[in-house]
């Protein structure tokens, strides 16, 4: 077994060797790829991978082992004289080779592929000139490659940046979009020029460039949805004379959504300005209630560090636990427990089932989602499931004591909307002795009819806040 198994190894060493050597400059040259070194040298470069090719074609065909090894060998010292080339390179000719790195990160390759070509030619013939030690032409080749390189980096960077906005303004030529659209198109025209000057003006600052060629890319799509939709209600004007009345029905109706949204009524019989202003103006005062928020959050916050503060110079002065600390310690962790459990009292409960909000030392869970049949007080089968999330919510505060609230909308009389909001905040009280299992002693119940309305009564949307159940936690003092 042994004799065989040497003369197998007699046999194929020849063949094993010739592949050691070839895969040892197939790696070789690899890693010099990597370094560039076909790109500094390409003359020895070229030398050396046509060698290595050689040997693998000698080597495959079963040539004289000798022969084969001897390619190898003219691969390695080619390379050889490619990476001292290449290291003469970096040394003599570092302004050139850095134009060619910039060019290839803009992608010039790909988006200014004859001028790359050109100024690539160009680059190869300096290398090819510093591999002969001809210093003086290898400079004045690199010199010439390298404005090349730069124009060819320019025109790169411009096509990254402004290519898809000059096709979609083609496209919009191309159309004849400028005689519907004309201002849009020009918007998108005009924005295009002004990113091409500012990275004329400096390259390298793309910040600027890329949001002003995004303003074009949007014109000219807005440009070309204009003329289409204005070519359309042309051509349905001319068939029946609805077309632009259709248009104009067709803006109206966001408008009118995102109003009845704000609970507010949108009238259009005298255009779009005044529903516009109105929404304005509650979306602006909805601004000032989320600023008033997030400031009353951070008082809170800054009373909360307050009490930190106080209680560490405490123990600090005290050296120890005293009572005013643990007094302080108390209040701190009240206040964060409380922050804890109305965040998720409120996570509990989508917008259309209920709101959240803090008054005071007091939680307003407002019922948004409760149903009772038109006019009666009896709780629907179908608000089981809320009542469910309400028992889980209340016992996020042990010990707090409940206030009931009805309210209802403005339709009606008023006296029947009075005794119809208290018998309804009645039935409430009663479902959460019955079911939640609460102190009859801690919950109450009044009516408040249409007395307290927190939205308009001329919305559907309005009237549905209106109506609703509130439970105010009364939290325990300690």
């Amino acid at each position: 077994m042994f004799g065989l198994i040497v003369g197998l190894l007699a046999l194929g060493g020849a063949q094993a060797a010739q592949d050691l050597d070839s895969a040892g400059l197939a790696a070789a040259l690899d890693k010099a790829r990597a370094e560039q070194v076909d790109a500094l040298a390409p003359v020895s470069f070229a030398e050396a991978v046509a060698a290595r090719d050689a040997a693998v074609k000698d080597a495959s065909r079963g040539r004289n082992p000798d022969k084969v090894r001897a390619r190898v060998q003219e691969g390695e010292a080619a390379l050889r004289r490619a990476t001292t080339a290449a290291a003469a390179a970096r040394q003599l000719l570092g302004t050139v080779i850095k134009a060619r790195e910039d060019a290839l990160t803009a992608e010039a390759p790909k988006f200014a592929a004859p001028a790359w070509q050109k100024a690539a030619e160009r680059f190869r013939d300096a290398m090819a000139e510093n591999e002969k030690n001809d210093t003086k032409n290898a400079q004045r080749r690199a010199a010439e490659a390298e404005v090349l390189l730069r124009e060819a980096e320019l025109i790169a960077i411009k096509g990254g940046i402004l290519d898809e906005a000059r096709t979609l303004i083609a496209q919009a030529d191309e159309a004849k979009v400028g005689k519907l659209a004309p201002r849009s198109l020009q918007a998108a025209k005009r924005y295009l020029t002004e990113a091409e000057q500012e990275i004329q003006r400096n390259r390298y600052d793309v910040s600027s460039p890329r949001k002003l060629a995004a303003q074009a890319r949007y014109e000219a799509r807005h440009a070309t949805y204009l003329a289409q939709l204005i070519e359309r209600v042309l051509k349905e004007e001319n068939d029946d004379q609805a077309g632009l009345e259709g248009l104009i029905l067709s803006w109206e109706e966001p408008l009118r959504r995102i109003a009845g949204e704000m609970e507010l009524s949108a009238q259009f019989d005298k255009g779009v300005q005044a529903p516009m202003q109105e929404i304005n103006e509650h979306a602006g005062q909805q601004a000032q209630e989320v600023r008033r928020l997030k400031q009353e959050l951070a008082d809170r916050e800054d009373q909360l560090a307050a009490l930190n503060n106080q209680m560490q110079r405490l123990e600090s002065r005290l050296g120890g636990v005293s009572e005013e600390r643990v007094s302080l310690q108390r209040r701190v962790d009240a206040q964060e427990r409380l922050r804890t459990s109305v965040a998720a009292l409120e996570a509990s409960f989508t917008a259309d089932e209920a709101r959240v909000v803090r008054q005071g030392d007091d939680v307003v869970l407002s019922l948004l989602g409760i149903k009772f049949p038109s006019g009666r007080s009896t709780i629907d089968a179908g608000s089981a499931a809320l009542m469910k999330k309400v028992q889980q919510g209340l016992a996020l505060f042990p010990g707090a004591s409940i206030s009931v609230e009805g309210h209802t909308d403005a339709n009606g009389s008023d006296s029947t909307n009075l005794i119809l909001s208290q018998d309804r905040a009645d039935a409430v009280r009663q479902y959460l002795v019955s079911n939640f299992g609460l102190n009859p002693e801690k919950v109450s119940s009044v009516g408040y009819g249409e007395a307290r309305p927190v939205a308009t009564n001329e919305t559907p949307a309005g009237r549905t806040r209106n109506r609703r159940i509130d439970l105010v936690i009364h939290l325990e003092q300690r």
